[in-house]
């Protein structure tokens, strides 16, 4: 019996450790989102009047190429500092609003939401640094729309307002040529055509190359706020009022209460959100380093009231009501009550009080004692000092005999 008792405790200490790491691989495994080639950085803010919103979309990249070994690449970008940038929009460039169309009609298609950009500004800014060894790129290129029709149905005092927030999501396919009045025709959306016409003979060495190759995906893409779904979104919701924070979005005294979704941290729920670096050799004229400095991408929803996130028909939701609606726990990023952070805070509070009170005392005290009647001190007697050199003085000497 007690054999058998044995052989089953240590069956069940295989079995544990089987499962430990089955659920440790299947996290791997399945609480991996898929490799992302484009850094958004995006943010909105959903009024629950409705009106207009101007959501921002924020694509950046890095690039590094090492020319330690010489070769035509360092004559090419060798003490250049280049910085190319422009800013205009769809009202007065044709080029932007043919892009703006073509975003419209993917939002349309691919994400099934009914909202519409109605103006779209592009701010494009790439910074060329060649030094002695190594060149840097870096890309940031801005859109700020304005977009209506997001919202699904207009609610009361008794009924959620519901917001299609699918758009974020959208994407672009091909090259985006731009005509600006300093460059001429621009290529906005592949990394290395803009040293086509700024640095062509730096280009003429990267093209073919494996270098060219691995920078074949485009850099505004917005599909990479896809890849976790909105309801496992970090959410803060603060059922105090805020008025001051309130100014900024055209507010004049209103009491709001704001709920933020926020994405872009890799965690348990989430999983790893895993970012596709380059970091690798190849071979021109000389051997040559390429890497890329990329980071996950980031989503934030500002949304008036208390909101919820949830799926319409498959695709990302927000619904919210004015006032907190009983029954559904008020949560924080760290998935904590908001009474569970007041409790926190408060606490924290009577800590702090509790030092400035013992400080305080302690400085009392300090000071009754320097105002209370000293005790005489007993007179201080000095020792006459002598110098090293008198021992070898004469008329010192007779002196001490």
């Amino acid at each position: 019996m007690l054999r058998f008792i044995t052989h089953l405790k240590g069956l069940h200490n295989v079995t544990r450790r089987y499962l430990i790491a089955f659920a440790v691989i299947s996290l791997m495994i399945f609480g991996t989102i898929s490799p992302i080639w484009a850094t958004v950085d995006f943010d909105a803010y959903l009024p629950i009047a409705a009106n207009p919103i101007d959501p921002n979309w924020k694509f950046t990249k890095s690039i590094f190429l090492d020319y330690s070994n010489g070769g035509k690449l360092k004559d090419a970008f060798s003490g250049k500092d280049l910085n190319v940038s422009f800013t205009d929009d769809s009202d007065n460039n044709p080029d932007i609003k043919n892009l703006m169309q073509q975003i419209n009609s993917n939002i349309a298609s691919e994400r099934k939401s009914p909202a519409t950009m109605t103006k779209l500004t592009i701010n494009y800014q790439v910074q060329i640094h060649g030094g002695d060894n190594k060149a840097s790129i870096d890309y940031r290129i801005i859109f700020s729309p304005v977009l209506t029709g997001y919202v699904l149905n207009k609610g009361d005092a008794n009924t959620p307002t519901t917001f299609d927030v699918s758009w974020m999501g959208w994407r672009t396919t091909g090259p985006i040529t731009i005509t600006t009045q300093q460059y001429g025709p621009i290529e906005i959306n592949y990394p290395l055509d803009v040293l086509k016409s700024q640095l062509p003979d730096a280009y003429n060495v990267l093209k073919g190359t494996d270098a060219e190759k691995s920078l074949q995906n485009p850099l505004i893409d917005a599909s990479p706020l896809m890849a976790e779904p909105i309801d496992k979104w970090d959410t803060l919701f603060d059922p105090a009022y805020t008025l001051t924070e309130t100014a900024g979005y055209g507010f004049k005294g209103q009491k709001v209460a704001v709920t933020t979704y926020s994405s872009g941290l890799s965690n348990l729920g989430a999983g790893s959100l895993k970012v596709s670096n380059i970091d690798m050799d190849f071979n021109a004229d000389a051997k040559y380093h390429i890497s890329t400095v990329d980071r996950a991408s980031q989503g934030t929803f500002n949304v008036d009231g208390h909101a919820n996130a949830f799926f319409v028909q498959g695709e990302p939701a927000i619904s919210t009501t004015a006032q907190a609606v009983a029954g559904i726990s008020n949560t924080t990023a760290g998935g904590m009550s908001t009474m569970t952070i007041y409790a926190m805070a408060a606490f924290a509070a009577v800590i702090a009080g509790g030092i400035f009170w013992w400080s305080n005392r302690k400085m009392k005290e300090s000071i009754k004692r320097a105002a209370e009647p000293q005790q005489p001190r007993a007179p201080v007697e000095y020792e006459e000092r002598k110098h090293w050199a008198d021992q070898f003085d004469p008329d010192k000497k007779r002196s001490a005999l």
